[in-house]
């Protein structure tokens, strides 16, 4: 019998020999350092069974995650000890600050036998691809410092339009040249459009402040409001400035929406005057029917969550602590990337539009940090209809941040400014209905159009395998509009 440690690896070896799904675009180049790349598909009966096993399983998720949706709203059981002095004081930095250096010394290590390449930065990557790359700081009125970039087509003797683009979940100001010269970012720049792509607090690029440091749980105390209230409108200012364009286009996935809803209904028509049209895959405003088993299990134990994060990361959700990164660029990025691929097919919806192959190049950004407050913020829409409010912390923490004991709702039809929303069909995270639940929830004027692109999931736009189904609808919308002054 093998001894227990080798077994552990017998799955790992497995994987990294079967080498995957095929891929229908794949232009990875030789040389990424990609096992599977290098093994290529020896062993593709295999996969042909492994596969619909896989679907299989992802398949039935939705079921116990209706249960566990279905229970989620009513499981905050760890508030009134998350509110207390346990969690608020000085105890919390301390330990902290010990999970913080122990584990840049296990990166240390562990980066000297697998190392990370660095990031991938747009203003950099773009000249590889035959763009012009450019790379701002912006500060936000509560001291953010953001990392703002801009891609354009030297060739073009004037911009057609204005393009800003915010991060994803988990990812950030790279989410869209993943797939090379295929990218959305590439393709809106090859067609002569002035590309700008944001950064929101905490992600690789957002983790300067001119008075705290990323190492306080004073800087991870913030969620998607803060992106919208404080993130996008310095940025958005800070285009017009550059540009004096009042006719912004807004392209985005998932929480580029959320944070677009909370600006609007902030600030009403002050920012929203700079935009004449979004064009977003799969918005977050509503997110009551997630359908997915882990993150439903997360929306149960999310207090849990809240708990270990204050108590060993400073209120971060760490995957860029230097040691976490490591493990995951190399399993995801070197040794397994199908591993990962069969992983998110399980957690975001069965499809065969994640193009894993790319793993090795967008792994290096992938996935990124934010705070627990912000992904918990997404989890306790769980289960809850028609539902987008303000952060709960409880009855004692609501009544001393809002001078009430219940969030406010966030008004939706506070956006007015023309909304394109593309569902994605596959997706078991942001389900197609709760996309058009928020759609119908828009000011009139703001529903321009709805569109479910059927066969992609919450993974897909940043690495699809038909990037012109993904993104084509998107890019012929704006060309209609544009083509019509709209």
């Amino acid at each position: 019998m093998l001894p227990c440690k080798l077994w552990a690896l017998v799955p790992l070896a497995l994987l990294v020999v079967i080498g995957g799904p095929p891929s229908a675009n794949s232009q990875v180049q030789p040389g990424s350092g990609s096992v599977v790349n290098a093994i290529g598909g020896i062993l593709d009966p295999v996969v042909s069974v492994l596969n619909p096993v896989v679907e299989v399983v992802a398949g039935l998720a939705p079921i116990p995650g209706a249960l566990l949706g279905a229970v989620a709203p009513y499981t905050a059981l760890l508030n009134p000890l998350l509110q207390s002095a346990l969690l608020q004081n000085n105890i919390t930095q301390f330990s902290s600050d010990i999970v913080t250096n122990l584990s840049a010394l296990v990166a240390l290590v562990a980066n000297a036998a697998l190392p990370v390449p660095p990031y991938l930065r747009p203003d950099q990557e773009a000249p590889k691809f035959g763009f012009v790359g450019e790379a701002y700081n912006v500060t936000t009125s509560d001291g953010y410092i953001l990392g703002v970039f801009r891609v354009r087509n030297g060739t073009c003797a004037s911009y057609r339009s204005v393009v800003v683009i915010p991060p994803g979940i988990l990812s950030n100001a790279a989410s869209f040249i993943y797939i090379k010269e295929n990218s959305l970012v590439y393709r809106l720049a090859r067609e002569c459009n002035d590309v700008w792509l944001f950064t929101f607090r905490g992600y690789i690029f957002g983790r300067g402040h001119t008075s705290l440091s990323d190492t306080s749980s004073e800087f991870w105390d913030f969620y998607a409001y803060h992106w919208g209230v404080y993130d996008l409108p310095a940025q958005i200012e800070f285009v017009y400035r550059k540009t004096n364009s009042t006719t912004m286009r807004y392209f985005g996935v998932d929480q580029s929406g959320t944070a677009l809803l909370f600006m609007n209904h902030v600030h009403g028509q002050r920012y929203q005057r700079f935009l004449a049209g979004t064009y977003l895959l799969a918005p977050i405003g509503y997110l009551g029917r997630l359908k997915s088993a882990v993150f439903d299990a997360m929306s149960v134990l999310r207090d849990g969550l809240t708990a270990a994060g204050a108590l060993t990361l400073h209120n971060e959700l760490a995957f860029m602590n230097p040691a976490i990164h490591s493990v995951l660029y190399n399993l995801c990025g070197r040794i397994s990337p199908i591993t990962c691929y069969y992983v998110f097919q399980i957690l975001g919806g069965n499809t065969r539009e994640i193009n894993y192959p790319y793993f090795p190049y967008a792994f290096a950004n992938l996935l990124d940090s934010t705070s627990i407050t912000s992904f918990n913020y997404f989890l306790q829409q769980v289960g809850r209809i028609k539902y987008m409010k303000y952060y709960d912390y409880g009855p004692a923490e609501n009544l001393r941040r809002y001078n009430r004991t219940t969030p406010e709702d966030v008004n939706i039809a506070a956006t007015t400014v023309p909304c394109n929303f593309y569902a994605l069909g596959s997706d078991s995270v942001t389900v197609p209905q709760d996309v058009l639940d928020t759609w119908n929830a828009l000011a009139p004027s703001a529903r321009a159009s709805y569109q479910v692109l059927e066969k992609y999931n919450g993974v897909s736009p940043f690495v699809p395998v038909d990037s012109e189904g993904l993104y084509g609808p998107m890019i012929r919308k704006l060309n209609a509009d544009l083509a019509r002054g709209a």
